[in-house]
């Protein structure tokens, strides 16, 4: 086995039982383009080439190009050999597959920023599986009046129907990993984009408001606006009361607060 490299966060999944439910995870639609992030040796790769009409691959390993292009001689399979922040995801989209998925056992280092990008592609994608680390799952499931429900939860409930599908220990992954994982599925909806006039300016809105999550929902809208005496007509015009922390917001709560300074500007 050609050794990990620590630099790109390589974790091999190793268990068959283990890909055979993630297999059963994706939408089991046959004519379906399937684009992985991070194949490593190919091991699940094999098995969405058996199951899909066509998966893009992409693996910054320059190193696993030979063996993916060996193991996996299929007319279905293409391999992009590149960083995945460098790649144009959107250009990869095509009208001629009935269902769009994107699948990553994601490298610890770059999760937050995959997964921002199958935010970007929320119009084109069914459903994104990510396997991260497990914190991280719990967070992004994470709801209303939870500690852990934080900017990143509120995007996912946002764009998605999220869902934890499953824990995987670390003892599944060659090297052995710190901590263990877990699968979870983004099932995209597009009737929230219908409500705000700018996504990733609603977004980035909602992660100042959890700049400091210790304080109030009325002192982080006075931050962000600047006047406090403008931010509490604005929540209670929306009766959510001043006392409440981010967390205790609700995500249609946030859009009401979005689309009032949006009103008042």
């Amino acid at each position: 086995m050609e050794f990990a490299k620590k630099k790109f966060g390589q974790n091999f999944i190793t268990d068959r039982n283990l890909i055979k439910k993630i297999i059963s995870i994706l939408d089991p639609e046959p004519n379906q383009l399937v684009i992985e992030i991070g194949p490593g040796r190919g091991a699940l790769t094999k098995e969405l080439v058996q199951n899909f009409k066509k998966v893009v691959a992409i693996e910054i390993d320059k190193d696993m190009e030979a063996l993916l292009k060996t193991e996996i001689n299929s007319d279905n399979f293409e391999l992009i050999t590149q960083d995945v922040l460098q790649v144009n995801l959107k250009e990869l989209i095509s009208s001629e597959y009935k269902k769009i998925s994107l699948i990553s056992n994601t490298p610890y280092y770059i999760t937050s920023e995959i997964i921002f990008r199958a935010f970007d592609l929320a119009k084109d994608l069914d459903k994104a599986v990510f396997m991260v680390q497990k914190e991280v799952a719990q967070r992004i499931c994470a709801k209303q009046n939870e500690n852990n429900y934080n900017n990143l939860s509120v995007a996912a409930q946002f764009y998605s129907d999220v869902k934890y599908e499953l824990t995987v220990s670390k003892n599944m992954f060659r090297p052995v990993p710190k901590v263990d994982s877990a699968v979870i599925t983004l099932t995209f909806k597009n009737q929230n984009l219908i409500k705000v006039n700018d996504d990733k300016e609603f977004i980035a809105f909602v992660r100042k408001l959890f700049n400091n999550k210790r304080k109030t929902i009325l002192n982080n809208l006075s931050s962000v606006l600047g006047d406090k005496t403008k931010s509490l007509t604005i929540l209670e015009d929306l009766k959510i009361a001043t006392n409440l922390r981010p967390e205790n917001i609700s995500l249609e709560d946030f859009i009401k607060i979005y689309k009032e300074v949006q009103n008042e500007n």
